[in-house]
């Protein structure tokens, strides 16, 4: 039983605004994401659980949030989110839990827990972990030392080599590392907001991102701007023993009109 994983999906940045229709930069975001849930219908394994990394909408909508809840329905696992800078974490959360999407924060499952936290900014695109997400943090931690633990949020808690983005990252990173320092069960951690493919180990401690489920931004740029590559999601496997297999999984074409000389949203 211990060879077979804990199979997980992230997916990230949909930005779905209230009319289905409204497109974001060439993309209709609706349908991108619709795509890459087309392409994920297509798995030939089985999937445990998905976790959304934030912007599941683009404009606050209530019905936004509530057309996400019904596009997972098909998929018959738990889907779990955390807010991003373009969501409102109070419709958020009047609206979920609803459907397949839980209103949890803390995942234990098998030799894992998976602790989600809200790096939302009220009024900013950069992030922050507030004192009760930090403390919440530790509390997870320390109730399970010994659980392979792996942390998400929608911003990113280190640089991503893109000037322009760096600057709108998790601004008290610095807190967020000195803490899970002390943890030695730390093992990933996993966020979006980047709208890129993105992996590096930071002290023994394994970070990625996933590209969004609709424009992509490009990278290692010091300005804003669009990469024309298709968008997708992460699978993860967990192994009990604290392995960790992953991989990027994209459509095959970009969904949308691709605007090469967009200069940001």
């Amino acid at each position: 039983m211990g060879n077979v994983p804990l199979r997980i999906i992230q997916i990230s940045d949909t930005h779905l605004f209230s009319d289905k229709d409204k497109a974001l930069l060439g993309v209709q975001t609706q349908k991108s994401f619709k795509a890459v849930l087309d392409l994920l219908r297509q798995r030939a394994e089985p999937v445990d659980f998905i976790i959304h990394s934030g912007d599941l909408s683009q404009d606050y909508s209530e019905s936004a949030y509530i057309r996400i809840a019904e596009m997972f329905e098909e998929f018959n696992v738990p889907v779990y989110c955390v807010p991003g800078n373009h969501d409102d974490p109070k419709i958020m959360s009047a609206v979920y839990p609803r459907g397949l999407v839980s209103g949890d924060r803390h995942i234990v499952k098998k030799n894992w827990q998976i602790i989600l936290l809200d790096s939302h900014k009220s009024g900013a695109v950069e992030g922050y972990l507030s004192h009760l997400q930090l403390s919440y943090l530790q509390h997870c931690l320390h109730t399970y030392p010994k659980h392979h633990a792996i942390i998400l949020f929608h911003h990113h808690p280190l640089p991503v080599g893109s000037h322009w983005l760096d600057n709108l990252g998790l601004t008290n990173a610095d807190d967020f590392w000195q803490i899970i320092s002390k943890f030695s069960n730390v093992n990933t951690v996993l966020f979006g907001h980047v709208h890129q493919e993105f992996e590096k180990i930071v002290n023994g401690v394994k970070c990625y991102s996933t590209p969004s489920t609709c424009i992509q931004f490009m990278r290692q740029q010091d300005h804003f701007g669009l990469e024309n590559l298709p968008p997708g999601y992460r699978w993860i496997n967990l192994y009990d023993d604290g392995r960790l297999e992953t991989a990027v999984v994209r459509a095959a074409t970009y969904i949308g009109t691709f605007e090469e000389n967009a200069a940001g949203y």
